[in-house]
Parts: structure tokens; sequence; C-alpha cells
């Protein structure tokens, strides 16, 4: 085999989608900490099915297309740090194919190099052992072995080996993943998806398109918006089979080597996306056609306010305080559920503020709000909050009257006093940390980290206090937040019996609601 063609090509895309499908709950279950929020696998796949959904909807000869609206959907849809990697990987995948109708032998060394080289940039940190890793050994590979004579599925057969390979050796590289005798979920997620990928590859029957909601014809959507764009000449040429597949054209002409084309879309967004991979947009005009106009004309009259805020939430106690401390737009999610960077631009786009402060409240979502804040035009920044009480200190330290790098830096300032102790229930027997945990254990995490393995909940919150009240002596306020399922007779006594032991410390309870954690506690 010599070359990949468009068709051949989709079935791949497909083909990797629905093998990490199946095995989604696979990477999800190889998080090192064994408690029941592992979520790399649910985000992998949720970020590749937008992909898949966006190329779907295209029907071309170009492989290029392809890969651009693959990038397109995942770059949006991508959930977590692993999905947002996984969107880069692609997003080198598109450049590498840019003007490309097939995929040839000397390609599939440029595609893993430039999307190896996009992935790690959008890394500050980069840390070996990590789905980095395995991408970056498989571009070694592929420099290493090519020649002009070798066939693409032994190329790719030798490069996903080398993955493979990369991939058992992870937890030799991160001693945290030897310890909790796993390899890296990421890694795990992208070697599935190139599997599935290959095996779509050498099979000798064509894999259905996956059917979904959003998989419906543009003759079909609801459209709601009237565009006039004015393109350059280095980008009309290539622009009219892209711009028919996201919208519909009513009117085009040529002026001067500009193109002038007048378009109804329900997707402005991924509409300017797709043209500016292309080339040069001259001119954007926008009608909404069927907005409310009294609401329009009551909108305009109100400036913008100085400051907005986004928050992602998970749990209605959280939600409420969110509320009071007038929280523009809060997003449901956390682990288990990380919203896609497309919910957090979404939410961006609705608050009308010169500034904008984002909460991701969890560690896995920080990357996918640094995204958002990429690709939108408003002047937005992430304080990297790890968890909800982070964003409750935070926005203490806020004020009107400052400007917006000051407050980041009294907030950032804020989190780094506090102390976040959280418990939960251990999912597997396993060792993290030195400490050998056993399935059902109540874990007590401290500051991000597993410090006590109980059999009873109560015990590991006090041991756990302990250990954080010798470790910080200057600890003057405790806040507990129970969650969902917790009674609150039985937090009630928890903390009447916390008030007791540690007599020096202000005691607070307050209801968070939050799945997972039975407590999270702060120390300030």
């Amino acid at each position: 085999m010599r070359e990949i063609d468009a068709n051949k090509l989709q079935q791949m895309i497909v083909g990797a989608y629905e093998l990490l499908n199946e095995n989604k709950e696979l990477v999800n279950e190889l998080n090192v900490f064994p408690v029941p929020d592992g979520d790399t696998g649910t985000n992998m796949t949720m970020t590749m099915r937008s992909g898949v959904d966006r190329a779907n909807e295209i029907n071309t000869n170009n492989v290029a297309d392809i890969t651009k609206a693959l990038s397109q959907g995942t770059l949006m849809g991508a959930r977590g740090n692993s999905g947002v990697i996984l969107s880069q990987l692609v997003r080198g995948l598109s450049k590498a194919t840019k003007d490309k109708t097939l995929i040839k032998v000397s390609d599939i060394k440029e595609i893993f190099n430039l999307a190896n080289k996009t992935a790690y940039k959008a890394v500050m940190k980069p840390t070996e052992g990590t789905i980095l890793t395995v991408s970056q050994k498989m571009t070694d590979k592929a420099s290493e072995i090519y020649t002009d004579e070798i066939e693409i599925d032994k190329y790719l057969y030798e490069i996903i080996s080398a993955g493979q390979i990369a991939l058992d050796n992870t937890p030799n590289q991160l001693p945290v993943l030897k310890e909790a005798g796993v390899v890296d979920s990421g890694g795990q997620g992208l070697m599935i998806l190139l599997k599935g990928a290959f095996a779509a590859l050498n099979s000798d029957y064509q894999i259905e398109n996956i059917k979904s909601e959003s998989n419906k014809k543009t003759d079909d959507l609801p459209y709601t918006l009237k565009a006039e764009l004015a393109l350059s000449e280095d980008s009309y040429q290539k622009s009219i089979d892209s711009i028919k597949s996201m919208a519909e054209i009513i009117d085009q002409s040529y002026e001067e080597n500009i193109l002038k084309i007048k378009v109804r879309t329900d997707s402005a967004v991924g509409l300017i996306q797709m043209l500016s991979v292309d080339g040069i947009i001259l001119k954007l005009d926008l009608e909404n056609t069927k907005a409310d106009l009294s609401l329009i004309e009551k909108a305009s009259e109100k400036p913008l306010k100085k400051y907005g805020f986004i928050a992602v939430s998970r749990g209605e106690g959280y939600d409420a305080i969110l509320k009071s401390m007038e929280i523009d737009e809060i997003i449901s999610g956390g682990q288990t559920m990380n919203p896609s960077t497309e919910d957090i631009y979404n939410s961006l786009d609705r608050i009308k503020a010169e500034n904008i402060i984002i909460f991701p409240n969890n560690k896995n979502i920080i990357m996918s709000a640094k995204q958002a804040c990429q690709i939108t035009d408003k002047n937005a920044v992430v304080v990297e909050t790890r968890s909800i009480p982070e964003t409750f200190s935070a926005m203490l330290e806020f004020d009107e009257d400052s400007d917006i790098n000051e407050n980041v830096k009294n907030m950032n300032q804020a989190i780094k006093d506090l102390h976040i102790a959280e418990f939960s229930i251990s999912i597997r027997d396993t060792s993290v940390g030195g400490i050998e945990i056993k399935k059902d254990d109540y874990l007590g995490i401290l500051d991000g980290k597993i410090v006590k393995s109980e059999r009873k909940l109560e015990v590991s919150v006090i041991e756990t206090l302990n250990k954080a009240i010798e470790e910080y002596d200057d600890i003057s306020l405790m806040t507990i937040y129970y969650g969902k399922d917790i009674d609150k007779k039985d937090a009630n006594n928890l903390a009447k019996k916390l008030e007791k032991k540690f007599k020096d410390i202000d005691t607070e309870l307050i209801y968070g609601g939050q799945p997972v954690y039975y407590y999270t506690i702060t120390l300030e």
C-alpha cells in the first residue's frame, strides 16, 4: 500500500474512535489515584467524537478537508488535559496534510513530526513517561526507519509498535505509575486510537459512519445567522467546498480578486476557524436573522461591565455559594465530567465584560480553559484553581477597582495560602506514595497527595487533619464542605468531634453537594 485516499482516511478515523469508545473504561481505570474519578478515557473519547462528527459532515475527495474538519472538531470538543493534547496532535496532522489530496508514505513521517511538535508546544512543562513520550518515540521511529520504498501499512506497524514499547516503559519513567502498577492513561488512549485506525486501514470491509445528532445535513439546520464574507485571493479558491460543509451559500461574486459571498449558517465560530486555516478573511458581517430586536436594543444600551467570572462547579451547595458571589457563568463539570473547550468558549461569548476571569476548579480542566482563552477575542485569563473552595478564597480577594493583573496576582496568593483535604473511597488495591491501599478504604488526600488509607471514613478524616495541622502550624480556620452522599446529621456529628479535638481552630460546616468526595475541608 503506497497511499491513503479520503475514503480510507474516513474509515481510519471512525475505526480509531470506535476502538477507543469500546475501551474507554480500561483507560479510565489507569488513573493513578484509585478514587472513582478517572476520566482520561472519557475525555479522549468525547474529544475524538467531536472530531469524528465534524469530519463526517463533509463529503470530499481531499484528505486535507477531512483532517481540517477533524482538527476543528477536536479543538472545540477538547475535554481535560488528555483531550487538549489529543486535539493538538490532530492539529499537527492537519498542518502536515494541508493541500493534500492523498497521504503518501513520505507524508507519514511529516505527520508524526508535526503532530508531536504541536502537542509539545501546548504543554508548558512536559513530563517524561506520559502521552508526549509515547508520541516522541513514534516520531523518532518514523524518522529512523523511513525509506522511499517502504509500504504504508508496514511503516505504520513499526511506528505503532514503537509507541507500544514506549507506553510499556512509562512506569520506568514515572515512579508514581510504577508504584500504582499502571501505564500512562493518556498514552494508552493514544495507542488504542492508532491501533483502531490501523485495523481499519487493513480491513476488507467499510466501517459505517457514526450516526449522531451532529451529523445532520446543513440543509436540515434551522439557520439563524446570515454572514457576508470577503476573502483574499490566496484563500477563496479552496474555500467554496469548505463553506458548503458548514453553511448554505445564497450568493457569491468575484470583484478585483476578492471573493464576496453570502451564506446562512448556525456555526459562525466553526466557519471562521475553518476559513482562517485556508487564508485571510478581509471582511465579515454577521446578522442574526431570528433575533429579538427589542432585546438587542435593550442590551445595547448597557455598557460593558469591568469584570465577568466563569467557574466550573459540581454540587448544588457549591453552585449556591458561587451564585452568591456573583459568578456570571457556572459550568457544570468536574471529576469524570470535564467541560470541553467549546463549553468554556460559549460561556465566554455570553459574558459582556471588559475582563473575564475563569476558575477551572480541577487540574484536568485548566488546559481546556486556557485553550478557550486563546481562541476568543475577549480579554480572558485563567486562575488555576484545582478545587471549588479555592475559587471562594480567590473571590474574597477580588477588588473591582484593581486591574486584572493585580487581581489575578492577589487571587493566586490566596490559593497558595490555602490547604485542601479531600476524602474519597478506593476502587482497587494499589500502592501510592508508599501507602498501601485496599479496595473500599477511605482515602485522605492532602494538597493533592494521598496521605491516609483507613477502613473508616471518620478515622481517615481525623488522621489526615492531624497530619495537616502538624505540617502547617498556623491553621486558624477549618471549613468542612460535605458531599451529596453524606447525611447532614453525620456531617454535624463529625464537625462537633473536630471542634472538640482541634479547640484552637474555628470550624464551619457547609453543604457542598459534591459527588465522589465525601468531604472537602479547607485549612487556612
